[in-house]
């Protein structure tokens, strides 16, 4: 099929609002509606576990990604809502393929604390290989900090699973986070009910061996003048890098950034682990504990106040699309499993008002 993108590299390169992206998934929907998946707007429904109304329904009728990687789809035999993204083509993406398929088998995938987002389905053809993943949301609403800080403390646990499983994921920012609904606390309160956070797209990501000594990376985990993402100070030295000790950093980052939360203790640990000096950044475990610590100890009245608030018509400039549209504050965004989903202009709208590639000052 010569229509098809030859690389990954090269499905990503594939403006997802031109003819170019409907032409190739044109060229795959016979093998997709032969697995019983239809490449088309999905409903989007995400109601909360109490109440239909509520920010999570929503109901889209353009699917928004910054390229052609990633396809909503429906599947056919129950009319499930998915997301199909190409992981593997033209020799590129079976590390990806391999962590992936690692986390999401038994006896990982039974584990709680593991927040990998589960495979429904590989669909293989020659050398290309596409997952059919369930789809999810992230929600610029107002949060509650304690629903911003449970959320928080799940991206620790999941991170810390994976550092336990010597498994480093080098583009750990919050867009590569998200979750089945937002619970809108401030609102309506659930009662022993809370979202799960899942962390997606492990295009970057690297295992260590566990008979290994040197657990250290020397190449950054994409060409740094096509990164589009904010470069932690030891990306910048070009010297072999701890990549779990870059995780933090990375998650870190748009904590300190985008939700500063007057809250001593918790402002402290963001930017604990945002210092320069890798070695003195807390790890998985040491942040998960910590904030663990603070949420048994502090009142949840304490918590229960508005979060921080979001500038949504504000595109951030680390996204790099050329075009990409405003999307209004009242509305919500889907999951594409992709690295650089649309949501990542809303959530780390505060960001950077710079270039694309920034060190920390």
């Amino acid at each position: 099929h010569s229509k098809l993108p030859i690389n990954v590299r090269s499905w990503k390169k594939t403006l997802p609002l031109g003819s170019d992206h409907q032409t190739i998934w044109d060229e795959l929907r016979p093998l997709l509606q032969r697995h019983s998946y239809l490449p088309k707007i999905p409903r989007l429904y995400f109601p909360d576990t109490h109440k239909l109304k509520n920010a999570s329904l929503m109901n889209w009728n353009h699917f928004l990604v910054l390229n052609g990687i990633s396809h909503a789809a429906r599947r056919l035999h129950d009319s499930q809502d998915v997301i199909l993204r190409v992981i593997t083509a033209g020799g590129q993406g079976h590390t990806h393929l391999k962590i992936y398929r690692r986390l999401i088998a038994p006896p990982d995938i039974l584990m709680s604390n593991n927040h990998i987002l589960p495979i429904l389905h590989e669909i293989i053809y020659q050398d290309i290989t596409i997952v059919a993943v369930p789809t999810l949301m992230f929600d610029p609403c107002p949060f509650l900090f304690e629903d911003m800080l449970h959320m928080v403390l799940q991206m620790f646990e999941g991170t810390a699973y994976l550092h336990r499983n010597l498994i480093a994921y080098r583009d750990l920012f919050l867009a590569n986070f998200m979750v089945e609904w937002m619970p809108e606390s401030l609102i309506e309160r659930s009662f022993g009910v809370r979202p799960r956070v899942y962390i997606i797209d492990f295009e970057t990501a690297v295992e260590f061996p566990t008979d290994s000594t040197d657990r250290k990376c020397s190449d950054p985990p994409v060409i740094l003048s096509e990164y589009g993402r904010p470069v932690a100070p030891e990306l910048s030295s070009g010297l072999p890098y701890c990549p779990f000790r870059l995780d933090m950093w990375q998650i870190a980052f748009d904590l300190y950034t985008v939700y500063h939360t007057g809250l001593i203790e918790i402002d402290t640990l963001w930017a604990d682990l945002t210092v320069d000096a890798p070695e003195d950044r807390p790890t998985a475990d040491e942040a998960m504990q910590m904030l663990d610590t603070y949420l048994r100890k502090t009142p949840p009245s304490e918590l229960h106040r508005p979060g921080p608030e979001f500038d949504v018509q504000v595109p951030v400039q680390v996204a790099t699309p050329s075009a990409i549209p405003n999307i209004p504050a009242t509305e919500s965004l889907t999951d594409t499993t992709d690295t650089w989903v649309i949501l990542g202009q809303i959530v780390f709208n505060r960001l950077l008002k710079e270039p694309a590639c920034v060190t920390k000052r």
